[in-house]
């Protein structure tokens, strides 16, 4: 008979899994060892939690959204542009990009939200010494967003409702102001330019005249000073419409913002979350209890196993632990 070896199965998966059963007990029985200490932090961390966000006051939020006008060409831009030419180069200077971010910035503005902080007192309400810290508080309670659909939001945040829907709308108010102060400004200064641009292109107009009669019509000359007569007649034309069309731009009324939704007083808090406040600071604790089991009962066996016992030194020596 041949002599056969038998081979025993391995019982390192065996002894693993005993290693991994033993190791699982020792938690549940560190665990159940310092289970008073980990309720009893988890519990008075709740009730603390609880305490802390009921004493929070109650901030309610307020939303006013707006549709800003659709920057178009002004008068005098699309006439320009009919004429094409040297006309529609003059008039390419007037184009206006996008507005949505500039409207952004002039909300965001220092001498608007002044005009919020004067109109409605809150240097008083928000109980500052300065007008700059009173602005602070201001910026820290107010959001302006401009979404992707062209609309811009104005949030307001404010222990009273009521004044966080007054505040909403005022910014609204003022920004409407605002830009009718630029667009009036910015549209007698276009009427006074092009009024100006015009005296000079009339004087111009009748020197080519006048050059024009004493210059003989049998000389070359004579075919010049035709030529120059009919440039400035067609410059002098281009720079009166535009001149018109100014003047019409200053008179007629400017598009103002369209307001979608007036800010009304909430009825809903905005903050603190409560029940967010007392959950996260709940788990936090039981977390911070459970590590600091495990760091107490490592503590209190250094010398059942050397290598432990060192890695808990050096854990001292970086802590400066002392026992």
């Amino acid at each position: 008979m041949e002599n056969q070896t038998v081979q025993l199965p391995a019982t390192r998966p065996v002894q693993q899994d005993a290693d991994d059963e033993i190791n699982l007990l020792d938690l549940l029985i560190v665990l159940g060892k310092h289970k008073k200490m980990i309720v009893g932090v988890t519990f008075f961390v709740a009730l603390l939690a609880i305490g802390s966000s009921l004493l929070m006051p109650k901030i309610y939020t307020a939303t006013a959204r707006i549709l800003p006008p659709q920057q178009s060409q002004s008068s005098a831009t699309a006439l320009l542009n009919q004429l094409g030419g040297l006309a529609g180069m003059a008039g390419s200077s007037l184009g206006i990009k996008n507005p949505n971010d500039l409207y952004v910035a002039m909300l965001e503005s220092r001498s608007l939200m002044e005009k919020i902080v004067k109109r409605f007192d809150l240097q008083k309400v928000y109980e500052q010494e300065t007008m700059t810290d009173t602005l602070k508080v201001l910026e820290n309670s107010t959001a302006f967003n401009s979404g992707k659909d062209g609309v811009i939001s104005v949030e307001v945040s404010d222990k009273d409702p009521q004044l966080a829907a007054n505040i909403a709308n005022a910014f609204i108010e003022e920004l409407n102001t605002l830009m009718q102060t630029y667009s009036l400004t910015d549209a007698s200064q276009k009427r006074t330019f092009f009024e100006q641009q015009l005296r000079q292109a009339k004087d111009r107009l009748t020197n080519a005249e006048l050059v024009l009669d004493k210059t003989p019509n049998t000389s070359l000359e004579y075919l010049d000073a035709i030529r120059n007569l009919k440039y400035q007649e067609a410059v002098w034309e281009i720079i009166a419409k535009q001149f018109e069309m100014s003047k019409m731009d200053e008179a007629k009324d400017f598009p103002l913002i369209q307001v979608l939704d007036k800010a009304i007083p909430p009825e809903k808090k905005s903050k603190p979350k409560r029940s967010l406040i007392v959950i996260l600071a709940t788990l936090v604790a039981f977390f911070l209890a459970v590590i600091w089991a495990f760091i107490k009962e490592a503590l209190s066996r250094p010398g059942a196993n050397s290598e432990q016992a060192a890695r808990i030194q050096e854990l001292r020596r970086v802590f400066r632990w002392h026992t």
